[in-house]
């Protein structure tokens, strides 16, 4: 018999006073409740229960069972709900790690507004253009803008998001506007200087891809530097929507060839299947999808 579901009866016939109300209140019979309680003590090797025709009682050995077992169930009744309450009640830690410029431009703001209408959460986040192992690492979700390497855990596209391509007006005024690809090779065309990065940009008019030879003398591994620079003047910079939108929005950049399509950047969120349908991550899902 399973032991578990004995330990059950037993507590309950002591508190009910006869094995006839624990049978109504479980619809089984008297006598398998008399099976479950003669299990219990054939593997404790001693009696819990004298019982008469009309009367039962604990015997000592019973009574200190008895106590032992009722703060056993009771741990396991918290236990369950403490489970229930974070499949459905968004609570506990969430560690986090994404991009730098991700993470400053678009996750930091949203994550704010989440730690306010759930203050039960508590939200570490670590941001690095540096690659991490989710599991190993000790993180529960990361960003990035592609799954390669991470097929054992599940990955969902939150959004995609449009790059553009956009100057400060100085800039524009001292070296004139493109208006097309090609024309790029003679500008200052702002570049990261780390291996992820292709140095390539891609433009697209209908079917007809361009990929001009950019260059630039000024090389940073940092998009937020970046933007920075080509705030001051220093050339023309690819940066995502999220990013630059305010800017564009004042007039202190321009977009570059607006005529011409770029490459859109998709973004995941990637998690252990052991978070799957939580509610805390259901609760940060809604925020994101705002």
């Amino acid at each position: 018999m399973d032991r578990l579901t004995s330990i059950e009866i037993f507590v309950q016939a002591v508190e009910c006073g006869s094995f006839a109300a624990v049978a109504e209140e479980r619809d089984i019979s008297a006598q398998m409740v008399g099976k479950h309680i003669r299990g219990l003590e054939a593997s404790l090797g001693t009696k819990l229960l004298n019982k008469s025709t009309r009367h039962q009682s604990l015997t000592p050995a019973g009574e200190q069972y008895y106590r032992r077992c009722k703060t056993i169930l009771s741990e396991l009744l918290a236990a369950e709900n403490d489970i229930h309450r974070s499949l459905n009640e968004p609570c506990g830690n969430l560690n986090i790690a994404a991009g730098v410029n991700f993470g400053i431009s678009f996750l930091a703001p949203r994550l704010a507004k989440f730690q306010t209408a759930h203050p039960k959460m508590t939200v570490n986040v670590t941001l690095s253009n540096q690659p991490v192992d989710l599991l190993k690492d000790g993180f529960d979700i990361m960003f990035l803008d592609h799954t390669r390497g991470h097929e054992s855990l599940i990955a969902k596209k939150i959004r995609s998001y449009s790059m553009v391509l956009c100057a400060s007006p100085q800039y524009l005024e001292q070296f004139g506007f493109p208006k097309h690809p090609d024309d790029l090779t003679h500008h200052q065309c702002l570049q990261h200087n780390t291996s992820k990065y292709p140095l390539k940009w891609q433009f697209y008019d209908g079917n007809q891809r361009y990929a001009p030879e950019v260059r630039s003398r000024l090389n940073i591994n940092s998009s937020q530097a970046m933007l920075n620079a080509a705030l001051e003047g220093a050339g023309i910079t690819l940066q995502p929507i999220f990013q630059i939108a305010d800017e564009l929005k004042k007039g202190r950049l321009i977009q570059v060839l607006p005529d011409f399509t770029l490459e859109k950047i998709d973004m995941y969120i990637i998690y252990p299947p052991y978070l799957r349908d939580t509610a805390r991550l259901n609760a940060l899902m809604a925020f994101l999808e705002e």
